[in-house]
């Protein structure tokens, strides 16, 4: 242990005792600050765009928006950089005529390697460290997610780990530092590319130049997960180089003919990397550590091919699911889709896949009708469905209404200053058409002022914030449509005009029109109920518990008691202790309100119930209603927040019988806009440009010119 710490420590301050050391760390802490600058100001224009606008799924992630194309970056950067690192190692020994007194030291070839490895890897992490600077900054600007953070730098310190190995190899191959710098870059950029090579190579041997590549293997790392598969092919690629330097370092002080010996421990060592890493492949662990689990299989994803195999034994003419995928193998989203896919297949083997180019596949491509590349058509038995490059989500709601062969009507009522289906505006509900859209809903406008009735293959209808009264026609559909076991969605917003809360007394629910006011601590309160922990023991809040759910400008609601209705209810959703039912009307919707005692209801106060009314024959179904004191939380501006977007699908999908869809979606990227100041991008140019390189630089010269006075002072 002497000897190699001696030798690290050697090499170590040889680095830094040299000009080597100021010029490498500033030129890439210069090159990586002016792309950290461009990304930053960049992403706080991508920030005002999103906030001033709408639209579902306009997220901006710190994570993915700075951190994944600042690394992809770093990463082409140290693969040009390392072999200035290593080729210094061992080749300047040969040169110098400094190997031949090395050997005659009593320390094994194997600690010379790995001593000078581990000084090389020592360095290379002080240069990706210096980077740390540039991450940590984003905190002083937004809150970002710790996890990809913590992979991208374990990623990253992996991957110098096995080019300096590589390195290290070339150096002790070759005695000339350009022959060793020249070779080791080369063959980092062919494993930098190397997956190139498999839109060229056929079948399995392209396959196998794909398992080379630094960038796939490093992907994952960028976007926050760590991979078995991922781990132990930076590990083995760096064992393997590191043996084979060993055995060539040993071989120089043996005569030809004994040389061959030497070989055999590499070659044992390649062979068993290739059956460990084998065996990783066939049972991979992956642990996601993104904020919101948004690369890992959704809950309800899982739950739904679980299931599966049972679904599938009623259908007579298939006994799986059969995804079709057509994607160009060029397409940036071709990996991300099989590996989506993949991740599906492992739950079951009732799911199958396969992955076919469009410009190849024709006859497929005449069978299915695909007209453009990223479509994905899934089919179980006769029936087959296409669909547009799917999120996750959308993907497993496809599977699931073929395997039930059912898609579910939805009526959305009109005449009464609802919120409007095709506005994109902050208030509008464009977003939650889209996300029922893509989950397989039938959505269809509803005038029961034209109509009359809601028709018989409605199955779920949709009341959301009316302003104006019902007319006694329209309030007796309703009322039908619930008699003939069918489901409605009421969210009435204070004050709701009094034939509503007239029409919903018969049903035991009374609307009082106060808003519920929720105390903040320090003095301050809100208007914003915010849901945590106050979820009913109900199958629809069930999977919420611990997730947070938001409701601006909320009413309680009132459970009437009259037994003999024979109507069944259980609370869904109900505030916290800290908030109260204010009635005063001047403080209701502005100004200050307080808590007057005696006068206004305190928490927890019901902000959501589900009822269900009696079946009026054998064979019909009871009728199910939920009631939700609030229509806001399901607008554009707040669809996607927290769990605001599941707790809209799990009410849907109980409404309409599909308990099977009951649970956490797949997530979309955490929206974190980061809007700065001009003094702030001035701060970020002047600091990440100038100010830290510059730092770093004149600490390294510093350390530099000490050792140099220090040595003059000893001769």
């Amino acid at each position: 242990m002497r000897q190699l710490n001696a030798i690290v420590r050697r090499e170590v301050g040889a680095f830094f005792h040299s000009s080597m050391a100021p010029v490498l760390l500033g030129g890439f802490l210069v090159l990586v600050g002016l792309l950290f600058t461009k990304l930053m100001i960049s992403y706080s224009d991508l920030s005002t765009g999103a906030m001033e606008s709408a639209r579902s799924g306009n997220y901006v992630n710190l994570a993915e928006g700075i951190f994944r194309p600042l690394v992809s970056t770093m990463l082409m950067l140290v693969v040009l950089l390392m072999p200035s690192l290593t080729m210094r190692l061992f080749s300047p020994e040969y040169r110098s005529g400094r190997y031949n007194l090395l050997a005659s030291w009593p320390v094994p070839d194997y600690v010379w390697v790995v001593g000078k490895w581990f000084s090389a890897l020592l360095c290379a992490s002080v240069m990706l460290l210096g980077t740390m600077v540039f991450f940590a900054s984003v905190w002083f600007f937004g809150q970002p997610e710790p996890g990809p953070l913590v992979t991208v730098f374990t990623g990253l310190i992996l991957l110098a780990s096995c080019l300096v190995a590589w390195g290290t190899l070339a150096s002790v191959a070759f005695t000339h530092q350009i022959l060793a710098y020249f070779v080791s870059l080369v063959f980092f950029m062919l494993l930098f590319m190397v997956q190139l090579l498999e839109r060229i190579l056929p079948g399995i041997v392209g396959q196998l130049a794909a398992e080379f590549s630094l960038m796939i293997h490093f992907e994952r790392f960028s976007r926050g997960l760590l991979d078995s598969r991922d781990i132990a092919f930076f590990v083995l690629m760096t064992v393997v180089p590191l043996t084979a330097a060993t055995a060539l370092l040993a071989s120089r002080r043996l005569p030809a003919r004994r040389r061959t010996g030497q070989w055999l421990p590499p070659m044992l060592t390649l062979v068993l990397a290739v059956v460990l890493y084998s065996v990783v492949q066939f049972v991979p662990a992956t642990w996601d550590l993104t904020g919101n689990k948004r690369y890992s299989l959704a809950p309800q994803t899982v739950k739904i091919l679980k299931n599966l195999p049972d679904d599938l034994e009623a259908i007579e003419e298939a006994d799986k699911v059969m995804v079709y995928a057509f994607y160009q193998r060029h397409d940036p989203a071709y990996d991300l889709t099989e590996v989506l896919l993949k991740s599906c297949r492992q739950q079951t083997r009732s799911f199958q896949y396969e992955m076919l180019d469009p410009e190849t596949e024709l006859e497929l491509v005449r069978q299915y009708g695909v007209m453009v590349s990223r479509t994905i058509v899934v089919e179980v038995g006769q029936r087959a469905a296409a669909i547009l490059q799917p999120e996750e989500s959308g993907l497993i709601n496809a599977v699931y209404r073929l395997v039930k062969g059912k898609r579910p009507v939805i009526g959305y009522l009109l005449g009464h200053g609802e919120h409007r289906l095709d506005s994109g505006e902050m208030a509008g509900y464009s977003a939650m058409h889209s996300v029922l859209l893509d989950q397989g809903y039938d959505i269809r406008p509803l005038m029961l002022s034209e109509t009359g009735g809601i028709p018989a293959a409605c199955d779920v209808v949709i009341v959301a914030g009316p302003r104006t009264e019902p007319s006694p026609l329209e309030r007796a559909a309703l009322d039908n449509h619930l008699a003939r076991g069918k489901a409605l969605l009421t969210l009435f917003d204070p004050p709701t005009p009094e034939g509503w809360v007239q029409w919903l007394d018969q049903y035991r629910v009374h609307l009082s029109g106060d808003v519920i006011i929720t105390s903040t601590g320090e003095g301050t309160v809100s208007r914003m109920v915010q849901v945590t922990e106050g979820y009913g023991n109900h199958e629809i809040s069930s999977p919420l518990q611990g997730v947070p759910t938001l409701f601006p400008f909320a009413q309680p609601l009132q459970i009437v008691d009259d037994e003999n209705t024979g109507i069944k209810g259980a609370l869904l959703l109900v505030s916290n202790e800290v908030s109260w039912a204010e009635k005063d009307p001047g403080t209701r919707f502005s100004g200050r309100p307080g808590f007057d005692q005696g006068v206004d209801a305190p928490g927890p106060l019901p902000l959501a119930l589900v009822l269900e009314t009696p079946a009026v024959s054998e064979e019909s179904k009871p009728g199910r209603m939920v009631v939700v004191g609030n229509s806001e939380f399901m607008n554009n501006s707040m669809l996607n927040r927290d769990g605001n977007r599941d707790l809209m699908l799990n009410i849907l999908g109980w409404l309409a019988r599909e308990e099977g869809l009951i649970e956490l979606r797949g997530r979309d990227p955490l929206s974190q806009p980061v809007i700065l100041t001009t003094n702030q991008k001035n701060l970020v140019q002047w600091g990440a440009v100038v100010l830290w390189p510059l730092f770093v630089v004149s600490l390294s010269v510093g350390v530099m010119v000490r050792h140099r006075r220090r040595t003059e002072e000893k001769s």
